[in-house]
């Protein structure tokens, strides 16, 4: 069931925030709460019935080894306390690892044979990447004695909770917890929630159905032509610009209709997404992009490989794996290993340039001149480089796209199709207008580049302990009538348009 669906929109979210509210008043919060974790599952079954056994085997395990971890340490057995949570990571990694990279470990083995695999590819089931790294933090902080209360209900809610099931963001149990175990959160009985909410959600529903998907029919021909061919210089570098724009466009989307839906309930999540294209570094990129997934490879990752505790040298190469590795999460695919190493080594040149800043104060002094503006065309660009490798089908493609890059604009914008082009993906490369694509960018940066984003232009403080910020009454007015225009617009193009997957879906 998609966020940018009717039967979402109107069936689904009505009812369960309907018998939520009703529920909450009238039979307590703990009774709604279990209302809220079967909605939730009900949400993850419509995906595929068969993967809800395998969500709820994992989180029953998960849940047993938290238990575990937890009744250790109680006994001050640490050793025995480190041996379930080195079994719980192993049990969670082994369960990600078995859906999502078996085919590509064994595709590689059997091609040294110039042989196929002698099985399928196997579905991955909905979340299962978010959903392990969840789990995999929680019975860290077991381990840490940072979980105070071990209770199955809320255990449910927090790695079930539909806004974020998903794709993220990536919570920690504490902060979501905690709203859900007392009836005095203030979100539980201000109406203002629920507005903002509901502007979250339009803004979001906006951003994907009229800019993301749009912003695809120029991005997606070119990427498919590109595993037979090279595509044409013009079509190349149109299809990476929409595609930046595209997968901004969809996971910022994303981000605020969850945000949204779970201010809608009363429930405050983190930040996921603060103007990552606004970015003056490839540091500050990715302190803006899938925050709390940076925050996690920084807390279970990058410090207990050591973090920066042991000289610089290994400061640089635990930064460099983490980002591996943030690169094999994402995808089971060459592609996207290079991906996590090529962000890895920018990361790298971006810190050695800033430790040479600090030692040559004339240098940082001329560097300091430049304007910012640059400095974020230069990142966005950057970025937008390593993008083709995220979207790439396989390395064949990425090279195909770069080689694209590097031709010179012809007087046909249109790429040469292969002679056993398939006739869709002829149709789609003939629909998308070089003129119309340009237009599209050409919106899609200004808006990047120029307007507020919804975290900003809503006030939103993600501080689970305060109250929403109140705006003056005019700009409650006009942002009423801009979120309502956004949800109208919206509404009017999902009729007349398919709804499609976000793109953060796939991984």
């Amino acid at each position: 069931m998609l966020f940018n669906s009717f039967g979402f929109l109107f069936a689904f979210l009505p009812v369960t925030l309907a018998v939520w509210l009703f529920l909450q008043k009238r039979a307590g919060l703990r009774i709604a709460l279990s209302w809220l974790v079967i909605a939730s599952l009900f949400f993850y079954a419509v995906w595929d019935v068969r993967y809800l056994a395998v969500l709820l085997t994992s989180i029953s395990i998960n849940f047993w080894l938290g238990g575990r971890i937890l009744h250790a340490r109680q006994q001050a057995a640490e050793a025995r306390a480190g041996l379930w949570l080195k079994l719980g990571i192993g049990f969670n990694l082994l369960v990600l690892g078995g859906f999502k990279y078996t085919y590509f470990l064994a595709a590689n083995l059997f091609g040294l044979f110039q042989a196929a695999p002698p099985f399928d590819p196997i579905v991955l089931p909905l979340a299962i990447s978010f959903v392990t790294f969840q789990k995999i933090a929680y019975l860290v902080d077991c381990r840490r004695g940072q979980v105070q209360r071990h209770d199955a209900l809320d255990y449910l809610f927090f790695v079930s909770f539909f806004p974020q099931l998903i794709a993220g963001p990536i919570v920690h149990h504490k902060p979501l917890i905690a709203q859900a175990n007392t009836d005095s959160n203030p979100l539980f009985s201000q109406k203002e929630a629920l507005v903002t909410g509901f502007s979250f959600l339009a803004l979001g529903l906006f951003k994907k159905t009229i800019l993301a998907d749009s912003l695809a029919r120029y991005a997606s021909p070119v990427f498919e032509l590109a595993k037979q061919a090279t595509p044409g210089g013009e079509a190349a570098w149109q299809a990476m610009l929409a595609y930046t724009l595209q997968l901004y466009f969809d996971f910022s989307a994303y981000s605020d209709m969850a945000i949204g839906l779970a201010l809608m309930f009363g429930f405050k999540l983190p930040v996921n997404f603060f103007s990552p294209y606004k970015a003056t570094s490839i540091i500050d990129f990715w302190r803006r992009w899938h925050m709390t997934l940076s925050s996690f490879l920084r807390d279970y990752l990058y410090i207990p490989l050591g973090g920066n505790r042991h000289g610089e040298f290994k400061r640089y190469r635990n930064l460099w794996l983490t980002m591996l590795l943030a690169g094999i999460w994402h995808g089971a695919g060459w592609n996207f290993m290079l991906w996590g190493a090529l962000h890895g080594s920018m990361l790298l040149i971006n810190h050695f340039w800033h430790h040479l800043l600090k030692s040559r104060p004339t240098l940082a002094k001329a560097w300091q001149t430049l304007p910012d503006a640059i400095m974020t065309v230069l990142t966005f660009l950057l970025v937008a480089f390593a993008w083709i490798l995220f979207r790439a089908n396989d390395m064949n493609s990425a090279w195909h796209m770069y080689a694209a890059l590097l031709q010179p604009f012809s007087g046909n914008p249109m790429p040469a199709l292969p002679w056993h082009a398939p006739a869709q993906l002829a149709e789609g490369l003939l629909s998308a207008s070089p003129d119309l694509a340009w237009a599209w960018i050409g919106i899609g940066l200004l808006t990047v580049w120029c307007l507020p984003n919804s975290v900003q232009l809503l006030s939103y403080d993600a501080n689970a302990n305060v109250r929403l910020k109140t705006i003056g009454a005019r700009m409650q007015i006009a942002l009423g009538i801009g979120c309502g225009t956004c949800f109208w617009l919206a509404l009017k193009w999902m009729a007349v348009r398919p709804a499609t997957e976000f793109l953060y879906f796939n991984f």
